[in-house]
C-alpha cells in the first residue's frame, strides 16, 4: 500500500506540473490557428494531443524510477 500511495502522489505531481507547462504551450500555439482552415486547425490539435499523451506517458518512466530509488525489492523504504 505504501509504494501504492507513493506511486499515485509522485505521478500526481509530475502530471499537475506538465499539465500547467502543456496548457500555455498549447494555448499559445492554438492562437497562431484562430482563422485557418479546418484541416489546418485539425492537423495542429492532432500533433498537440499526441505531444501531450507523450507527456503523459513519459510520468510512467519517472515514477518507476522514483519507486526504485525509494523502495526495495520487497517493497520496504530505503
Amino acid at each position: 500500500m505504501d509504494t501504492w500511495i507513493f506511486a499515485h502522489h509522485y505521478c500526481g505531481r509530475i502530471w499537475y506540473k506538465s499539465g500547467l507547462g502543456a496548457l500555455s504551450i498549447t494555448f499559445l500555439i492554438l492562437l497562431f490557428v484562430i482563422g485557418k482552415s479546418e484541416k489546418v486547425t485539425g492537423s495542429v490539435g492532432g500533433i498537440i494531443c499526441l505531444c501531450q499523451v507523450v507527456l503523459l506517458l513519459s510520468a510512467v518512466f519517472f515514477t518507476e524510477h522514483a519507486l526504485h530509488k525509494e523502495f526495495d525489492k520487497n517493497r520496504k523504504r530505503i
